[in-house]
């Protein structure tokens, strides 16, 4: 009964686990040759029951660097991406309406971009399409917000090709989700392989 109840108590804990990221004064600009700032600052913070912190990170632009120069680090990220590139063919339509299980509740954002091109009527364009598809989106996935208006998107006009980005905002994800996510992606997998194995001719394999 003990064994049964620390058991249940760890997979309690496990499906409860609540993964918060805060990002903090993130911001990019097409114009400087370095694009992004260096004191942005990335917090994460896992839950246990939803309320107990057990790990909390902060990542900086001096970590990140620290991590890039590591010449192990820089192999296995080399590795991976060589991996990715092999089985591409893997990830499929079926993957990606998977990921979109993965429910990311926004509690705060705040959004600025400021757009130019060198045509005038393509930035005039630009504007309200970008600002239609964000509305949209983040309708979806705002949770609470103190303020009303949680992006705003500005046209630039100075016959230059132009993006300035600054972003703050708080993002939640959900153990339970994460786990649903990767289920339905291997049961997709799994009916898939059986439907191609199940296509074949009796005699694929047979001698003529």
């Amino acid at each position: 009964m003990i064994f049964l109840l620390i058991f249940l108590i760890i997979i309690l804990m496990i499906l409860t686990i609540r993964i918060k990221i805060e990002f903090i004064d993130i911001k990019f600009t097409s114009l400087s040759k370095e694009h992004l700032n260096k004191n942005y600052k990335i917090k994460i913070i896992i839950y246990i029951f939803e309320k107990i912190p057990i790990i909390v990170s902060k990542i900086t632009n001096k970590k990140i660097q620290k991590i890039i120069k590591n010449e192990k680090i820089r192999n296995i990220i080399k590795n991976q991406e060589t991996k990715i590139i092999e089985n591409r063919k893997d990830i499929d339509k079926e993957v990606l309406k998977g990921l979109k299980n993965i429910k990311v509740e926004i509690e705060k954002m705040n959004l600025q971009i400021s757009i130019g091109t060198e045509d005038a009527s393509i930035t005039a364009f630009i504007i309200p399409v970008i600002s239609t598809f964000l509305a949209m989106f983040l309708s979806k996935k705002v949770r609470k917000s103190n303020d009303k208006q949680i992006f705003s998107i500005t046209p630039v006009y100075i016959n230059q090709n132009l993006i300035n980005i600054e972003f703050s905002g708080i993002f939640q994800i959900k153990m339970i989700h994460i786990i649903n996510t990767i289920y339905i992606i291997n049961k997709r997998k799994r009916v898939d392989k059986n439907e191609r194995t199940s296509n074949r001719r009796p005699y694929d394999y047979g001698y003529e």
